[in-house]
């Protein structure tokens, strides 16, 4: 059975099944969950234990053996649930031959993973199977990431206003552990430097309009090595993809614009020092030479597909992400 997550805490499935599938790129969302599902089990059963198990942990045992191991009360009466760390999916068959086994007494079975296709045998049967609860985990929207800002800074008794929290929705991460860290961090440094929060947002925007400009410029240089390297650095925090398209959209737009007046007998230069607002010095010369690596079709087809992957992002298309990344790769080659 599929439960969505805004409806896990309230569901009255949380003591009605006995295992349990959360999966999705949201690892922070996932740990929620079962902290969640922990303390309603406990709230039954005070006794009751909890065993967290990883997957090097089949390297000594099946998960059979390990199943078994723990199906019966310990020597005080309590009763223990099972909590599965999975890195890969391997032992799926196992899973589902012991789980539809008649005689299995084990208190609860819980796993959390990462994505998981659709259509793969273990996310179908415990979508299907009526004994089983399956939470996708997916990336934080901007409205969830609004709540937990405000929750985190009502926690701190620190006030925030209404364009600050909406400002760090559209900055910070869209994974819930990472938007907590960097929460935390934001509020260790307004408490320990007794500043505002406009003061810790504008640094906070300076350093990430920095890197994402580094990064516009590696991309329109084409640049492939230095740009991935850039890139993989940045994707703990890069999570507003939007906002890169947006930047880099401007981006080839200026190249284009330039394109056009040295068509009319601008000289690049003259071209160039007629975009408003201009270009920064330091990086002039690298603006210049891109001219010369961009046509007048590819700029046109690449705006017009970093529009289109704009909308797939805002109607939230499951194959947005991927989208995003397989145009940055297409762009690299142009």
């Amino acid at each position: 059975m599929i439960l969505k997550y805004s409806n896990f805490e309230k569901s009255a499935f949380l003591t009605e099944k006995k295992f349990f599938l959360f999966y999705g790129p949201n690892f922070g969302k996932i740990e929620s969950c079962i902290t969640i599902l922990k303390s309603k089990l406990n709230s039954l059963d005070r006794t009751l234990k909890f065993l967290n198990l990883f997957q090097d942990d089949f390297l000594r045992h099946s998960f059979t053996e390990i199943v078994n191991q723990n199906d019966q009360d310990d020597i005080f009466g309590n009763k223990t649930s099972l909590i599965f760390s999975l890195s890969d999916l391997r032992v799926s068959s196992e899973i589902i031959k012991l789980i539809t086994s008649q005689d299995l007494n084990i208190q609860n079975i819980i796993f959390k993973t990462g994505p998981i296709q659709k259509g793969l045998k273990i996310r179908k049967f415990f979508e299907d199977s009526p004994d089983c609860l399956i939470v996708p985990c997916y990336e934080d929207s901007l409205l969830e990431k609004k709540e937990v800002i405000m929750r985190v800074f009502e926690n701190e008794n620190i006030e925030i206003s209404l364009d600050h929290k909406n400002l760090l929705a559209s900055l910070l991460s869209s994974e819930r552990l990472n938007l907590l860290n960097e929460l935390n961090k934001l509020i260790i440094y307004i408490k320990t430097t007794k500043k505002n929060i406009s003061n810790a947002l504008s640094i906070l925007i300076d350093n990430n309009s920095h890197d994402l400009n580094n990064l516009v410029y590696l991309l329109a240089s084409k640049k492939r090595n230095d740009f991935w390297n850039e890139f993989l650095k940045l994707q703990q925090t890069f999570s507003d993809e939007i906002k890169f398209i947006n930047i880099f959209s401007k981006h080839l737009e200026k190249i284009l614009f330039v394109k056009d007046k040295i068509l009319l007998g601008l000289t690049p230069l003259n071209a160039m020092k007629s975009l408003r607002p201009p270009i920064f010095f330091k990086e002039e010369e690298t603006f210049l030479s891109q001219i010369d690596l961009w046509n007048f079709q590819n700029l046109r087809k690449a705006i017009k597909e970093l529009h289109l992957c704009q909308m797939s992002i805002l109607n939230n298309e499951k194959s947005s992400k991927s989208r995003f990344l397989t145009l940055i790769t297409k762009i690299l080659d142009l």
